[in-house]
C-alpha cells in the first residue's frame, strides 16, 4: 500500500498479571483473566524474561488505506479492544508501532473522552480542542453534533445524569463530525436503538466517502459485511485472518463454532 493513512507493524501489548491485580474488585480481575484466550497466557519467564503476565496482542501487523473502512473482527478477549486502545494513544504498545496519518475521532467504551460534570455542550468543545480545534471551528460543528445525537434540551445538563443510549449517541456524533482524518469505533454502538444504529451505519460510509479512514469493531457481522472494505480477524492477540470481508467473517464463525463445541458439555 503506497499511502496509507494507519500502518501496524509487529504490534504487541503485555500486561503483567501482577500489575492486573490492583485493577477494580477480585470478581473483575478474575473475571478479565478468564476472559483472556489460553494462547494468549504466558509465563514472561519464557517470553520477555519477568513475572507471569498475557500478551493481550502479538505481531500484530497491518495497513488501512485512507477513505476505506475495515472491520476488526474476533471473539471477546481477542484483543480488539486493546487495539484500538493503542490506536487511540490510550495505552502503550509493550512493542511494535502503529503510525496514523492525521488527527483521530476514538469511540470506545462508553465514557471514555467525556468529563461527567460537564454539559454535553461543554463536552463538545473540550472534545473538539483535545484533537486541536479551535473554539470557534467547534461552534461551527455544534449545531449539527448536537442534532444528531438526538439529546435535545439535555444537551446543557451534566452527562453523568445521561442514560447510557444519550451518552453514547452524543459521544458518536461527536466522534463523527469534530475535524478528524481516521475514526475508531469500538463496539458501543449495540447501546443503541436500531434507526439510530442505522443512521451511525450511514454515517461511517458517508465519512469514508469523505475521505476519511474508519477502524470499526463489532459482534455484528452483517454490519461488517455490509459497511466494510477490509477486515482482520484476531484470536488469541494474533491476526489469524486478513483481507477480504467474506473470508475474514466465515473464519470468525469457524472460531465461534471451534470455541463452543470445545466447551459443550
Amino acid at each position: 500500500m503506497a499511502n496509507p493513512a494507519v500502518s501496524v507493524s509487529a504490534l504487541g501489548k503485555w500486561y503483567v498479571v501482577n500489575e492486573m491485580r490492583h485493577r477494580g474488585t477480585l470478581s473483575a480481575r478474575l473475571g478479565r483473566l478468564l476472559k483472556a484466550p489460553f494462547g494468549a497466557r504466558a509465563a514472561v519467564a519464557g517470553a520477555a524474561g519477568g513475572p507471569e503476565g498475557i500478551w493481550a496482542l502479538r505481531n500484530v501487523s497491518f495497513e488501512v488505506e485512507t477513505g476505506r473502512i475495515m472491520g476488526v473482527i474476533g471473539r471477546n478477549g481477542s484483543g480488539k479492544s486493546t487495539l484500538l486502545r493503542i490506536l487511540a494513544r490510550i495505552t502503550a504498545p509493550t512493542e511494535g508501532a502503529a503510525m496514523l496519518k492525521g488527527r483521530v475521532g476514538a469511540l470506545l467504551e462508553v465514557g471514555t473522552g467525556f468529563h461527567p460534570d460537564l454539559s454535553g455542550r461543554e463536552n463538545i468543545l473540550l472534545s473538539g480542542t483535545m484533537i486541536g480545534m479551535t473554539p470557534a471551528e467547534v461552534r461551527k460543528r455544534e449545531d449539527e453534533i448536537i442534532a444528531f445525537s438526538e439529546v435535545g434540551d439535555f444537551i446543557d445538563t451534566p452527562v453523568r445524569h445521561y442514560s447510557s443510549g444519550m451518552f453514547m449517541r452524543l459521544a458518536f456524533a461527536v466522534a463523527a463530525h469534530l475535524e478528524t482524518e481516521i475514526m475508531l469505533v469500538d463496539e458501543v454502538l449495540a447501546v443503541g436503538d436500531e434507526s439510530f444504529q442505522k443512521k451511525c451505519k450511514n454515517k461511517m460510509r458517508n465519512t469514508a466517502l469523505s475521505g476519511r479512514t474508519v477502524l470499526f469493531t463489532s459482534h455484528d457481522m452483517e454490519s461488517i459485511k455490509n459497511i466494510c472494505h477490509s477486515c482482520i480477524l484476531l484470536d488469541g492477540g494474533s491476526v489469524i485472518q486478513q483481507g477480504d470481508v467474506e473470508r475474514c467473517v466465515r473464519a470468525y464463525h469457524r472460531a465461534c463454532e471451534e470455541h463452543e463445541a470445545k466447551f459443550k458439555v
